[in-house]
């Protein structure tokens, strides 16, 4: 048996004492807002006070628990008050003190029902924790506090952290050819998890590791080129590391969580791997680590960035020169003519930025393709990671003022990465309480 707007409608309809109460309330020139506001205030109020009630009654008549570390019965030593927060408002129960002989006691987690988390951390995923405790109160009608909604975000950004580990390998990919693209993005940190920058002092930023999964198997209406799939971005993010050692017995950190979303996701299992990124060494090293039989395309708006610096530092920004320059050189780069865009910034060897457009170039040249990988209708841009680096961890991480823990910044990445690859709602289907804990 459940609940039901019909018997909320017959057991209001039928009260003459409630039907009074509209006419006074709406007869007196009282908004019709403030009087729905309040109406279902006082519903959740009395709904949360009866659920308290019956818990409360339902625990006192329960059994002995099992002991969740030994299995053994637990013996009562009382009782204790709790204010959880749930939907309804907090709820107050009065709730069985149990021991074990070999717990070591503890509580578990956020003090919420599962709605609670829910809907907290939901709203922690796109703003902060603060305007995700005013937005529940204001929409819900459930007061929490920002350390609550950090605690609950927190808390279910762990819970899907494990979840993930825990899903199995796709089988079958969704479609013969996946992209990954994967790129880095800082974030502000606390100075106890603060890193090393290059001149050997502490660094105010960590880098975020983020990288994209999808499918691009339409094509665009008027030019015929491949776009991603609607709906087929799977993310991954978190502050790891990519170094590693020939002599280290497993990859890296960043490695080997780039491999576990690359089974759950499908990449692993396509007929053709494709990964597009910039020209940083980190990415491609775990690339020829982990997918050696991948096609590897350097974005291309990054390798004509390149291109235009040059241009702008040998000719001087916006002068004609450095205008006719730049394109001549992207042309050569978008027909595949790598040795003659090559031999462009080598004739102004001496100048810092052609130097190291020169190096990057010699170290990316076999991923510079771009002819062919059209015909194999393949993308050879990296935009989307670089706007899940911006709207995934920018927007959310990144604001003034914000410090982060390495922890809390992993939990709220994976938390944020699941709500916006629409995964959030099969994870709380799935979801599967810990063992409770012996107070």
């Amino acid at each position: 048996m459940g609940f039901s707007g019909e018997k909320v409608l017959r057991l209001l309809s039928s009260s003459p004492e409630f039907r009074e109460l509209c006419r006074e309330v709406l007869g007196g020139g009282r908004g019709f807002r403030e009087f729905e506001l309040d109406l279902r205030g006082a519903l959740l109020g009395g709904a949360a006070a009866g659920l308290s009630a019956g818990l409360s009654a339902l625990d006192a008549e329960s059994g002995a628990p099992a002991c969740g570390a030994c299995g053994s019965a637990m013996v009562r030593r009382g009782t204790r008050s709790t204010a959880p927060l749930s939907l309804l408002g907090p709820l107050t129960l009065r709730r069985g003190y149990w021991t074990c002989g070999c717990s070591k006691g503890g509580r578990d987690g956020v003090r919420g029902t599962p709605a609670a988390l829910w809907a907290l951390a939901d709203l922690a995923a796109d703003a902060s924790f603060e305007k995700a405790a005013a937005r529940l109160g204001r929409l819900a009608g459930v007061e929490a506090t920002a350390k609550r909604a950090e605690r609950a975000s927190k808390q279910v950004g762990r819970e899907i952290t494990a979840w993930d580990e825990a899903e199995p390998a796709l089988r079958e990919a969704p479609a013969e050819t996946m992209c990954r693209s994967p790129d880095g993005t800082g974030v502000p940190v606390v100075r106890r998890d603060a890193g090393t920058g290059e001149d050997g002092r502490p660094s105010k930023t960590r880098e975020a590791k983020v990288a994209v999964f999808h499918t691009a198997e339409r094509r665009n209406a008027k030019t015929g080129l491949p776009e991603r799939d609607a709906g087929s971005a799977r993310h991954t993010a978190a502050i790891d590391s990519a170094a590693s050692r020939d002599v280290d017995a497993e990859p890296s950190a960043f490695a080997r969580r780039l491999w576990r979303a690359a089974e759950r996701f499908g990449f692993a299992a396509a007929k053709r791997q494709v990964v597009v990124a910039d020209g940083a060494k980190w990415i491609w090293n775990a690339v020829a680590e982990l997918f050696p039989n991948a096609v590897r395309i350097v974005d291309i708006r990054h390798a004509r960035e390149r291109l235009r610096e040059v241009g702008r530092s040998v000719y001087g920004a916006g002068t004609e020169l450095c205008r006719a320059w730049s394109e001549k050189v992207c042309a050569a780069l978008s027909e595949g003519r790598v040795d003659d865009v090559l031999r462009e910034p080598r004739r102004h060897a001496g100048d810092k930025t052609a130097d190291q457009c020169a190096g990057y170039f010699e170290n990316n040249r076999g991923r510079m393709r771009y002819p062919a990988y059209r015909e194999m209708g393949l993308l050879i841009g990296s935009g989307m990671v670089e706007s899940s680096c911006r709207t995934l961890v920018g927007e959310r991480l990144k604001c003034s003022g914000m410090r982060w823990s390495r922890a809390g910044a992993n939990d709220v990445m994976a938390l944020r990465s699941c709500v916006r690859d629409e995964r959030y709602d099969d994870f709380w289907r799935r979801r599967r309480k810990p063992p409770p804990m012996a107070a």
